[in-house]
């Protein structure tokens, strides 16, 4: 059993506890997609616990990050099972193929869906804080790459971030590994300060990486510029 990221680099040691679960499946051969999250203290994805273990490479760190940072697979569709190529088959066939082989506990999870109310699920998601929901179009075919019959729907939620600091990069990323953010607590003409809000790695390619290391190191400083970390 091996896992795949989205460039198609093999992330099975990432995360063991993932592919025990779907070597442990009734069907011994299986094509399955989905996501790997980690939740928050609410049950909510979060990006920033996920990072923790998104670039490990070390058996004894993996290992660590298991019972510190765990996952779960979120299934939400099936290509092929037993030899079979199911991707012509409708979407809605195919996610009943992979209900009936996802068990109800455990490290694996059936991606559910609801039908006929987008608009209702769209505003519950923007409630809760959530990043956005998935349409997909229910008689659909499989198909890599972007279609009209997968769109992601983001929430409109935006924050403006400063960035305070930088990480140097790990692994086959170039020129930095993760921006450090802060954000102003009140406005800084009311005596505002910034207060450390988190980081982030990804959403600029190589070119923009490198432009941006090259603009902060000049402005490096000894002592953190916020609040708390």
């Amino acid at each position: 059993m091996e896992l795949l990221g989205r460039s198609g680099q093999a992330i099975t040691g990432r995360y063991p506890e993932v592919a025990r679960a779907l070597r442990a499946l009734p069907v011994p051969r299986l094509l399955v997609d989905g996501e790997i999250v980690a939740l928050d203290e609410s049950g909510r994805p979060s990006f920033q616990r996920l990072q923790a273990r998104m670039h490990l490479s070390r058996r004894d760190d993996v290992a660590r990050a298991q019972a510190q940072t765990p996952v779960v697979a979120v299934l939400f569709d099936c290509l092929a099972a037993e030899g079979r190529d199911l991707r012509a088959l409708p979407l809605t066939e195919r996610k009943a193929i992979l209900r009936l082989l996802v068990p109800a506990l455990g490290v694996l999870r059936y991606g559910d869906h609801v039908v006929g109310e987008g608009q209702a699920l769209f505003e519950a998601a923007s409630a809760e804080g959530l990043e956005g929901v998935v349409a997909k179009r229910a008689a659909s075919a499989y198909l890599a790459g972007r279609s009209r019959d997968w769109v992601k729907i983001k929430c409109q939620r935006r924050q403006e971030f400063v960035v305070v600091g930088f990480t140097e990069p790990r692994g086959s990323r170039a020129h930095l590994g993760a921006l450090h953010l802060a954000v102003h607590d009140r406005p800084p003409a009311r005596g505002g300060r910034l207060v450390y809000a988190g980081k982030v790695g990804a959403g600029f390619d190589e070119a923009a990486a490198g432009a941006l290391r090259e603009a902060l190191l000049p402005l490096r400083r000894q002592a953190p510029p916020f609040a708390g970390q």
